[in-house]
This record gives C-alpha cells, structure tokens and sequence, in this order.
C-alpha cells in the first residue's frame, strides 16, 4: 500500500475534473516537508504547481504558507521524462510493478532500451 505522502503527491500530479478528483489526506508538516523534498530530487514542479491550484479549497491542504510558495516557485518547463521516472520510481519502491500505469510503463520501457544499448555498446 502507498504511504500517504506519495498517495497526495499522485492527487496533486493528477488534477481531474473537480468532482471527479478523490480529496486529499491530512499530513504533518513534516510530510509535506518530505513531499516537497521529493519534488525537488525528482524536477516534477511544474505538475506539483499545478495541482496546488486545483487544490487550493480542499480542507485538508494545509502546510505553512512559507511551503507552499517553496512549492509554487517550483513551476516551470514540463519535463515529461522527469514525471515518468518519478512514476517508474514510485511504482518501484511501492512494489508495484504489476500495476504500471501506461506513463511508468513508457519510461520504463524508454530506460529498458537504454540499458540494452549500453550493454551492446
């Protein structure tokens, strides 16, 4: 099961239609401090932002305001191989491998032929 830090990370990377979208989850400070941390190593900002905005009157997205503007100022160009590898990572950790999205499974078919070329180089 995913833990709660990366279950609101995949809300925010998703932002759906408002009454399709599921809430999210109460955290600590801490845990959002640990969300922002992933943002960062993993350069998915620019999704992370957006979902902020989608977000911005659900009742459990609360963290301090200095955060959320850390969060905010991560936006920038979308790097679509950033968000892959973050999801192939996720789904990694989470030891979901059966349970590839079709955008995990793109990069780690993408990461899979690189591999192989290094291997043949």
């Amino acid at each position: 099961m995913r833990d709660v830090i990366i279950r609101n990370l995949e809300r925010l990377l998703q932002p759906d239609a408002e009454d399709e979208r599921e809430r999210i989850e109460p955290m600590s400070e801490w845990k959002w401090n640990r969300l922002y941390q992933i943002v960062s190593k993993y350069g998915i900002g620019p999704w992370v932002a957006d979902g902020l905005k989608a977000y911005k009157d659900d009742f459990f997205l609360q963290m301090s305001p200095t955060l959320h503007q850390k969060l905010m100022d991560l936006q920038g160009e979308k790097d679509k191989e950033c968000l892959e590898k973050f999801l192939l990572q996720v789904d990694r950790s989470q030891g979901a491998l059966r349970h590839l999205t079709m955008r995990s499974l793109s990069a780690y078919t993408n990461e899979l032929i690189k591999n192989i070329k290094d291997i043949e180089e």
